[in-house]
C-alpha cells in the first residue's frame, strides 16, 4: 500500500505535510503518536477520503476497527456468533473465536453488559470477517486490561501469519503493541509519518517528545 506525498489538513491546520506512505504486505504496520496529533483522521481518512488522496483501490477495501465502530450491543454473544456463522461459515468462527478467546465469555450475556474488553474482541471479529485487504487498528488496546491486551496481541501475530496477502495498520499510543506484535514501526512526528527500525529508538523519540 503506498500514497506519496500525502497531507492532511483539519480546520486549516496541517497535519502531515507531503509525507509518503509505505505499508507491506504481510506484515502489521505500528503508527504511535501523542494525543492530539491526528492518528484517528488518518485512520479515517484511509476510508472516507475526506483529504481526496486516497484512491479507491484503497478506500474500497478498508476495514476499521476503532472504539467507535458499531456491533449489535442489544443480542447475546451466542446470538451474535451464529449469525456469523451462517454468515461466514462455522469453521472460520470457530478458529477466530479460538484465537481471540471468546470461551471465556459467557455466551448469553447481553453484549452491552459485557466487559470493554470483550466487546472490543467481539468488534475484531465482526469486523475482521469482512475479509477486506487493508485493515485498520484505531486504539484498539487503549484502556484495556493487561490479560485482554495479551489476547489481542497473540491473536495478531497469529493472525497475520494466516493471512499474509493483509495490510494491517496499528494505530496507537500503547508501546506495548510495538514489542509485542512484530513488525514495522513509524511515528506521526512533524508532519510526517516516520519509520525506525529500531524499537527502541522510536520509542526513544516518543518518550521525548
Amino acid at each position: 500500500m503506498n500514497i506519496a506525498k500525502y497531507t492532511l489538513k483539519v480546520k486549516g491546520k496541517r497535519l502531515l505535510s507531503e509525507t509518503d506512505l509505505h505499508f507491506s504486505k504481510g506484515k502489521i504496520s505500528h503508527i504511535v503518536g501523542k494525543n492530539g496529533v491526528g492518528k484517528s483522521l488518518l485512520a479515517k481518512d484511509f476510508l472516507l477520503n475526506n483529504s481526496k488522496q486516497i484512491s479507491k483501490d484503497i478506500s474500497q477495501n478498508v476495514s476499521l476497527i476503532s472504539s467507535s465502530s458499531n456491533i449489535p450491543f442489544d443480542v447475546s454473544t451466542d446470538f451474535l456468533l451464529d449469525f456469523l456463522s451462517k454468515k461466514f461459515g462455522s469453521e472460520l468462527i470457530n478458529k477466530i473465536a479460538s484465537l481471540l478467546n471468546l470461551d471465556n465469555i459467557d455466551g448469553k450475556i447481553i453484549i452491552k453488559n459485557l466487559s470493554d474488553g470483550q466487546k472490543q474482541k467481539l468488534k475484531l471479529l465482526s469486523f475482521l470477517l469482512e475479509d477486506q485487504i487493508i485493515i485498520i487498528l484505531d486504539e484498539i488496546t487503549n484502556a484495556l486490561d493487561k490479560k485482554t491486551v495479551m489476547e489481542i496481541h497473540r491473536f495478531l501475530n497469529e493472525y497475520i501469519q494466516d493471512n499474509p496477502q493483509k495490510v494491517i495498520i496499528n494505530i496507537t499510543h500503547n508501546l506495548s503493541d510495538l514489542k509485542a506484535i512484530e513488525g514495522d514501526c513509524f511515528i506521526f512526528h512533524n508532519q510526517e509519518i516516520q519509520k525506525y527500525d529500531s524499537v527502541d529508538k522510536l520509542i526513544e523519540v516518543y518518550i521525548n517528545e
